[in-house]
């Protein structure tokens, strides 16, 4: 009995350090003056950073995230933010094409507009997730880029997006958006 209680305390012993080990595997984000945190696994590293804008990269892929507040974009929507960042974009890549186009996903807290497109860039297929985010509860808009090769994209959409949702706003609510 005293071995299988000294088993069972070891094993919960162990259980807790591989969860505090599985936690140490992130980092920490934040843009925005601190108002929006995340968490990305380590395999990420940073490139460039500062309060508006974080590069990161990884072996096989590049993400960039840049913050602007409604009032520096002349109040257009988080969708013609988007539009416009992909023009911008396409202006410089003549053979970019639409992949998707996903659905808007809404949360109580967020807007979320997403695009994907594909460039052919010396026969190699990279694909752009393009995407704004708009926090509801204030006038702020974090712009994201995932860039890959399509067949990690295939892969990674769905991580993607669930970062996103992820996201947290923490800091004040925009009175005059009420």
């Amino acid at each position: 009995m005293k071995k299988l209680l000294r088993l069972s305390v070891f094993i919960f012993c162990v259980l807790i350090l591989c969860g505090c080990n599985a936690l140490s595997r992130q980092n920490n984000y934040q843009l925005d003056n601190k108002n929006i945190i995340f968490s990305l696994p380590k395999v990420w590293v940073a490139v460039e950073s500062n309060d508006n804008e974080l590069a990161l990269t990884r072996s096989y892929a590049n993400m960039s995230f840049n913050t602007y507040h409604k009032s520096e974009v002349n109040n257009m929507s988080a969708e013609e933010l988007l539009d416009q960042k992909i023009e911008e974009f396409c202006s410089n890549h003549e053979n970019a094409s639409l992949v998707t186009k996903y659905t808007t996903t809404e949360t109580a807290d967020r807007k979320i507009y997403a695009k994907l497109y594909t460039v052919d860039q010396e026969n190699l297929e990279m694909q752009y997730y393009f995407s704004v985010m708009e926090f509801l509860p204030s006038h702020t808009y974090v712009y994201i880029v995932y860039e890959a090769k399509e067949i990690y994209m295939n892969y990674n959409v769905d991580d993607i997006q669930r970062m996103l949702m992820k996201m947290k706003w923490t800091g004040e609510v925009d009175l005059a958006l009420q």
